[in-house]
C-alpha cells in the first residue's frame, strides 16, 4: 500500500507551530506553502499485517537535491539503529530527499535476535526464485536493493561492540571492535559509472571530526573503520554479503556503516 501526504500538513507540526505568538499568520502560510507541495512524503508498506511488515518513507524536499537512504533495525538486537531511524520518518526537508527504512527487519525487531532464518545484513548476494519464496529475509533484501538502486548515497545504522580504535589498547577498545566508528569497504573507490573516485575514507573522517565537537567524552568518539572489504587477505570476508558493500560495489554509492557501542548503556545518548 502507499500513502502520499505533505510533509508539512502534520498535526505534529501544527501543535508545534501554535506555540509561536503570531499563530494566525503563520497558519496562513503554512496552508499557502502546503497546497504549493512544498514538499511530500510518501509512505509504502510491503506485506502489510505480516510478521514482517516493511514500512519505507520516501520523503521529498521543497528543492531538488540528492537522495539519502537511512536503513535502520536490519538486525532486531540494535536498538539504537532502529531508534535512530524511526526520527527520521517524519521530518521536512528544504533540499534533497530522504528514503528512510526505519526497521527493515521488522520480525527480528519483535524479537530481539540479531536474525530469524538469516542475518539480513548477509543476504546482499545472488538469489534464486525458490529462496526467495521460503525466507522472508530475501524478500525483504530485494526491495532494499531496488531502493539503494534510487538513492545517492547509504547509511546503514548498527550497534557494534566495544569501541574501535586503530591500535590495541585492551579488549574493548582495540581494532575488532566496531563501536563509535563509521565503517566503509574501501578508503576510496574509483566508479567506473561515474567517471569519478569516491573518497569515502575522507568523507568519513570529516563527518566524524564534525560529529565528535557535539561529544563531550571523548572515549565515545567517532573513527574511521576501513574493512578493506574488497582486499583478498581483508579480515572482514563476510562483509561482502552486506547492505554497504552491495550498494557500493553494484550501484557505485558512497555507503557507510554508523556502529554505536553496545557498551554505551544509555539507549538515548546512543540515538
Amino acid at each position: 500500500t502507499q500513502k502520499e501526504f505533505s510533509c508539512i500538513n502534520t498535526s505534529k507540526t501544527i501543535k508545534m507551530i501554535k506555540k509561536f505568538i503570531y499563530l494566525d499568520i503563520i497558519l496562513l502560510l503554512f496552508i499557502i506553502f502546503a497546497n504549493k507541495g512544498i514538499c511530500k512524503t510518501i509512505h509504502e508498506v510491503h506485506f502489510e499485517n505480516s510478521e514482517y511488515e516493511l514500512n519505507i518513507y520516501k520523503i521529498y524536499g521543497s528543492e531538488k537535491g540528492k537522495t539519502l537512504m537511512i536503513i535502520g533495525g536490519i538486525q532486531g538486537d540494535e536498538s539504537g539503529g532502529y531508534l535512530s531511524a524511526d526520527l527520521y520518518a517524519d521530518i521536512a526537508l528544504r533540499k534533497g530527499n530522504l528514503i528512510v527504512v526505519p526497521r527493515a527487519n521488522f520480525l527480528s525487531i519483535i524479537e530481539h535476535k540479531r536474525a530469524i532464518n538469516w542475518d539480513m545484513n548477509r543476504r546482499f548476494i545472488p538469489i534464486n526464485n525458490k529462496i526467495t519464496k521460503e525466507y522472508y529475509e530475501d524478500s525483504v533484501v530485494e526491495i532494499l536493493k531496488d531502493l539503494m538502486a534510487q538513492s545517492d548515497y547509504l547509511l546503514n545504522l548498527h550497534e557494534g561492540s566495544g569501541f574501535f580504535r586503530e591500535t590495541w589498547e585492551n579488549n574493548i577498545e582495540n581494532p575488532t571492535r566496531f563501536g563509535q566508528s563509521i565503517i566503509a569497504d574501501t578508503e576510496t573507490y574509483y566508479s567506473k559509472k561515474k567517471d569519478e573516485t569516491l573518497f569515502l575514507g575522507n568523507i568519513a573522517k570529516k563527518v566524524s571530526k564534525l560529529v565528535n565537537e557535539r561529544i563531550d567524552n571523548p572515549r565515545y568518539h567517532f573513527r574511521f573503520n576501513n574493512h578493506k572489504t574488497f582486499e583478498k587477505d581483508t579480515s572482514h570476508a563476510e562483509q561482502r554479503k552486506s547492505a554497504t558493500f552491495y550498494a557500493l560495489s553494484n550501484y557505485e554509492i558512497p555507503a557507510f556503516g554508523i556502529e554505536t557501542s553496545k557498551e554505551i548503556t544509555d539507549l538515548e545518548i546512543k540515538v
